[in-house]
């Protein structure tokens, strides 16, 4: 019987009598709702391209996994090694100093942030990229410098750099403690301030900047696997002691995914009025088709159709216009996110954002929820118009002249 009442509401939907405007009505209610859709699934597919752009250098510049470590003893870096020795998961780690500092070329001068991490596993905990590598030449430490920074002070990878210490109470002579170090790279992430704000250094010359006392002030740990941060912060916790403390990267950027995940709630909201339109639009067309079929409603409830089946019909109707327009905007904003990701046919300007092309992921959830946010919104609006068709009495529809 669903099959019947399918093919009675497609035949009332099609045909065409004195009231030919439904017929476009319909028509442009289709194109509504395929608008609504093709616009939610491209503002989402954008929204996750960026936000996994920025996942992916915030994961490479801060690692999965960070140690914090209050009291540091050299019993805490033996303890440490030793235990992340025993993790499969884990790919490389390095102690770390981060520091305040002063970096001084010629006579210009910045503020920074110093990070003294060890040299040998630099290139395998951290994963930030930058100009071509200098090769260290005499003694001089190896540094790794920010296009901010860089920019500020006028360097560039091989020229040398004095790091200040600025903080430490230890002054000799009448001066801070200070080191001098090579530029061996300039690195731009494009995100976030850490192109204005972060140096590299190795941690022999960070000791040596922020004195001996100074052992390290935690452990960036890289994992083989980002998805198993959860699985190696669970097996960590009831192992390690009071005074380290154990966060992963979105804690460290808590706020920031908080406002990412607001700004696509946003979008829903806001592009789901374009789907409430064309709903609404949808309903008009319905209460114009009762309006010109009130005759045929009157002919099958005189064969013997009941209320609930001629709802069905004109809820079948509703649907049917919904469903061609959410399969349309549906088809065309997969293709459109699939010939973006494969060509990257809209390109961005790689000085102002991080990528060459604009980027564009959709999961699959995300299309669950569209087609359900759009169903439910259809579905609503297709209520109303069925319930007056079922209300109409079979005498009154078929002496009803318009």
């Amino acid at each position: 019987m669903t099959g019947l009442n399918f093919w009675i509401a497609r035949k009332l939907l099609v045909s065409r009598k004195e009231v030919g405007f439904i017929s476009w009505s319909g028509l442009v209610s289709i194109v509504g709702v395929a608008i609504g859709c093709l616009a939610l699934i491209l503002s989402i597919a954008v929204l996750n391209g960026f936000e996994k752009g920025i996942r992916d250098k915030i994961v490479g510049f801060e690692t999965d996994i960070r140690l914090l470590v209050s009291t540091p003893r050299e019993t805490d870096r033996v303890r440490l090694n030793d235990l992340l020795r025993e993790i499969e998961q884990v790919d490389a780690y390095s102690f770390f100093l981060e520091r305040k500092g002063i970096a001084v070329a010629g006579e210009a001068r910045s503020l920074i942030w110093i990070k003294a991490v060890e040299d040998s596993l630099f290139t395998e905990v951290y994963r930030i990229g930058g100009s071509q590598t200098v090769v260290g030449t005499g003694n001089l430490p190896m540094a790794h410098l920010g296009r901010g920074i860089a920019d500020r002070l006028g360097v560039e990878a091989g020229d040398t750099l004095r790091l200040v210490n600025p903080t430490n109470t230890q002054v000799y002579l009448g001066f801070p403690p200070m080191i001098k170090v090579r530029i061996a790279s300039v690195y731009q992430t494009n995100l976030l301030n850490f192109d204005d704000r972060y140096c590299f250094i190795p941690l022999e010359a960070g000791r040596q900047l922020f004195g001996k006392h100074a052992i390290f002030d935690g452990v960036d740990v890289r994992l083989i696997n980002n998805s198993a941060t959860g699985n190696v912060m669970a097996s960590l916790v009831p192992r390690l002691p009071k005074n380290i403390r154990l966060m992963s990267w979105k804690e460290l950027h808590e706020t920031l995914f908080a406002a990412m995940r607001m700004e696509k709630l946003g979008s829903i909201v806001v592009l789901s009025l374009i789907i409430l339109v064309a709903s609404f639009n949808i309903a008009s067309t319905l209460l114009m088709l009762v309006m010109e079929k009130v005759r045929e409603i009157g002919i099958l409830r005189t064969l013997g159709a009941s209320r609930h089946r001629i709802r069905r019909i004109f809820s079948f109707q509703g649907l049917l216009i919904g469903g061609l327009g959410l399969s349309a905007g549906s088809i065309l904003g997969l293709f459109l996110v699939f010939v973006q990701r494969r060509w990257g046919i809209l390109s961005l300007p790689e000085d102002i954002y991080f990528v060459k092309s604009l980027p564009v992921l959709l999961f699959w959830q995300d299309l669950i929820i569209i087609i359900l946010l759009v169903a439910i919104l259809i579905g609503l609006c297709v209520v109303y118009p069925a319930k007056v068709a079922g209300r109409l009495l079979p005498t009154e529809a078929i002496q009803f002249e318009k």
